[in-house]
């Protein structure tokens, strides 16, 4: 589970800041603050982002469904708002040097921008709590 893409990765920092509006014409700018490792026959351990491939900043594109990771992106594949929450899903394959598939979820409060995202692969998880605001 420690060698996820980015661009995957990518896809649990999803709008938010503070009273934010969820302006789908901004980017909006996500930092990852806190990260959990989690094996099924381990159970979790906190880490810093780069211990799993998490960038510690990302941007959201909402108006072209896309996370934004320097060059690289991933797309937004479902996106429904959930009481005062955006709730966001996504699925990527896995690759010669990364063989585990993963799906994804993000849940963004909208009034105060924090966020929780969920990364799932086989036996294994990675979580991550941060903020986000619009630039």
């Amino acid at each position: 589970m420690r060698y996820l893409t980015t661009a995957a990765v990518a896809a649990f920092c999803l709008a938010g800041g503070s009273a934010l509006a969820m302006d789908t014409d901004k980017i909006i700018l996500c930092a990852t603050t806190e990260v959990q490792d989690c094996l099924a026959t381990q159970g979790c351990e906190q880490v810093q982002p780069e211990d799993v491939d998490v960038p510690t900043f990302m941007r959201l594109n909402l108006r072209k469904d896309r996370i934004e990771v320097g060059d690289q992106s991933v797309a937004i594949e479902r996106r429904e708002e959930v009481e005062n929450r955006l709730v966001m899903q996504g699925a990527e394959d896995g690759s010669e040097n990364r063989p585990d598939g993963v799906g994804w979820t993000v849940s963004v409060n909208k009034d105060t921008g924090r966020f929780v995202a969920t990364l799932a692969a086989e036996q294994s998880a990675i979580i991550l709590f941060g903020a986000c605001t619009e630039i």
